[in-house]
C-alpha cells in the first residue's frame, strides 16, 4: 500500500498529539504556615490592629505559570507539565496575609489594594530576589522587607535568608517554598511586635 507524503505528515502530526495527550499537567498551591490560628484577644485593641500588605515583588523568572527549579549556577529549568494554580504575584500576598492573621493573630489584614474604609496601622513592603529550588537539592527564600506606620514611617526592616532541603519531587518542593513563606511571616510578625505594632504574648 502507497502512502502519500501529505498522508504521511498527517500520520506523524496525528501520532505525536496523542502522544502528547497522555502527558497532563499538574497543579500547585502554596500553603498558609502550619500553625493554628491563636486566639484573638477578648477586648478591642490587638485583634482590631490592622495590617496591610502593600507588595510583594518576585523574581521576573518565576512570574509565569510553570515552576522554575535551578539546574545549575547559571541555569534555570522550566516544567511544562507542573505548573502553579494561580500565578505567585497573587497567591504569595495572600498567604503572606493569611500568616500574619495566624500569628499576630489579628482579624485585620488585607491585600492592596483595599477599600477607603481600610486603614492600615503597618503596611508591609516585601521584596523577594530569590524563591526557587531543586529537586532533590535545596529550597531557598531571600527577601528584604519593611514596615511602614500609618504616619508613613519607617518602623522596621529585615532581610530573610531562608533555606531547606527539598523532596524529590514538585509536591515535596512546593511544601518546602510554602515552610519558607512561613519562616518571612514569622520574621516580619516578630518585626511588628518589636515595633510595638501589636503587643508581645
Amino acid at each position: 500500500m502507497k502512502i502519500t507524503m501529505a498522508a504521511f505528515v498527517f500520520l506523524v502530526v496525528a501520532g505525536g498529539g496523542c502522544a502528547g495527550s497522555a502527558t497532563s499537567t499538574h497543579y500547585y498551591m502554596l500553603a498558609p504556615a502550619d500553625v493554628a490560628p491563636a486566639a484573638l484577644p477578648a477586648a478591642t485593641g490587638q485583634r482590631d490592629v490592622r495590617i496591610g500588605i502593600r507588595t510583594v515583588d518576585l523574581p521576573r523568572y518565576v512570574e509565569r505559570p510553570q515552576i522554575v527549579t535551578r539546574a545549575g549556577a547559571n541555569r534555570l529549568e522550566v516544567a511544562e507539565f507542573q505548573q502553579w494554580g494561580e500565578p505567585l504575584r497573587h497567591a504569595m500576598p495572600m498567604i503572606l496575609a493569611e500568616n500574619l492573621s495566624r500569628l499576630v493573630p489579628t482579624d485585620q489584614v488585607a491585600v492592596f489594594p483595599w477599600g477607603r474604609g481600610f486603614n492600615p496601622d503597618a503596611q508591609i513592603f516585601v521584596d523577594v530576589w530569590q524563591f526557587e529550588g531543586t529537586l532533590g537539592g535545596q529550597t531557598a527564600l531571600s527577601a528584604r522587607w519593611r514596615i511602614v506606620s500609618r504616619a508613613g514611617e519607617e518602623t522596621a526592616s529585615g532581610v530573610s535568608r531562608l533555606a531547606e532541603s527539598s523532596g524529590a519531587d514538585y509536591e515535596s518542593l512546593v511544601a518546602s517554598h510554602s515552610r519558607l513563606v512561613a519562616g518571612l511571616s514569622r520574621d516580619i510578625a516578630e518585626a511588628l511586635r518589636r515595633g510595638g505594632v501589636v503587643s508581645r504574648r
